[in-house]
């Protein structure tokens, strides 16, 4: 396979760790809920991903909380009149930045309504909603028994209004979380025929589980590499040479070469802001994703929150078709510098 290997240099932004869901495998709302932050507060966040030479912003928050009512509370607080509208506003600023940075939105809140997509997509750019399973005993089970928004179908319908609302997206599922090894063909199916609908997909994500200290699967194995690969095979087996599949570098740096081998063709986002769960800092990340991708004959590259496929202007909201040009130019002036200064000292 020969082509380009694609990254984004993301910023997080976690609005509320709040969310309706408790899933089994994840951490997120037990870490504490946080107060939304103030519009003074994002355009700080701006200006600090703008530096540090990010391209997205990922807005980052629990799910199901249009209605919730600590939600609400803080909405009000902040002078809105509902969450969609302190969502529009952010996107709104993230807009007017993206004149000067050139930063572009990910929303990663989960599902939406058709009605909310519609006020949102004026300003948004993409979104990120996993299928995460089509076996649907997980219901009943420790992934998803307290998590009512994850259901094959709600995640189904989910994805179904992004391409009624003309939202590109990338979904994926996570693997190892009980699932029967079967329904993870079903699930590649159900994208497919959502994306045959409506042409929205935009890259297909496969996430490894990974026990998390205080979860109710903390004490659950991982499903072994090969076995991963082997799934990550299969997805490009599936998708063909055209759709970009999609696994984190941050999650597994130890693998990059062998993801590209197994088809990978995105690294996923690349966080500038230095966690506490960060294998290497970001530069030498990106580093080894381009020392793999050279050993293999690739050339890798900076994206957009879209992908190349949805670059034109019936993907991106209005006005920003005539900004592509500019940013695109900034990211390959930072992509050569980088290619030029960055050390390989992993």
């Amino acid at each position: 396979m020969t082509g380009k290997i694609t990254y984004c240099l993301s910023y997080p932004l976690v609005l509320t760790r709040t969310c309706a869901n408790r899933c089994g495998y994840c951490r997120f709302p037990l870490i504490g809920p946080e107060r939304l932050p103030s519009m003074k507060v994002v355009r700080r966040h701006l200006r600090t991903a703008a530096q540090l030479g990010a391209s997205q912003i990922e807005l980052i928050a629990g799910e199901g909380l249009a209605t919730h009512p600590d939600i609400m509370a803080m909405v009000r607080y902040l002078g809105f009149d509902s969450y969609q509208a302190y969502l529009a506003k952010i996107l709104q600023l993230i807009e007017a930045t993206n004149r000067r940075s050139h930063l572009f939105s990910l929303l990663n809140i989960g599902p939406l309504s058709l009605a909310e997509l519609r006020i949102l997509r004026p300003y948004l750019c993409a979104m990120r909603i996993m299928l995460e399973t089509a076996d649907p005993r997980l219901e009943f089970r420790e992934a998803h028994c307290n998590s009512p928004g994850k259901t094959p179908d709600r995640r189904l319908e989910a994805i179904l209004r992004c391409g009624r609302a003309g939202v590109p997206l990338t979904t994926g599922i996570i693997v190892g979380i009980g699932e029967a090894p079967e329904s993870r063909i079903k699930a590649f199916e159900i994208i497919a025929r959502a994306h045959e609908r409506y042409g929205h997909i935009q890259a297909v994500r496969i996430q490894m589980f990974h026990p998390m200290p205080g979860t109710p699967m903390a004490g659950w194995s991982e499903l072994p590499e090969e076995e991963f690969l082997d799934i990550v095979a299969a997805a490009r087996t599936f998708f063909g040479p055209a759709m970009p599949i999609q696994v984190s570098a941050q999650e597994h740096p130890h693998l990059l070469g062998r993801l590209l081998e197994a088809g990978v063709t995105d690294f996923g986002n690349v966080s500038v802001r230095q966690g506490p769960d960060s294998a290497l800092p970001w530069p030498n990340l990106v580093a080894l994703m381009m020392q793999e991708a050279r050993k293999r004959g690739r050339l890798l590259a900076k994206r957009f929150p879209l992908f190349a496929s949805h670059c034109s202007p019936r993907w991106y909201p209005g006005g920003y078709p005539k900004r592509i040009p500019v940013a695109r130019s900034v990211m390959l002036e930072s992509a050569h510098r980088l290619s030029h200064t960055q050390t390989t000292s992993y």
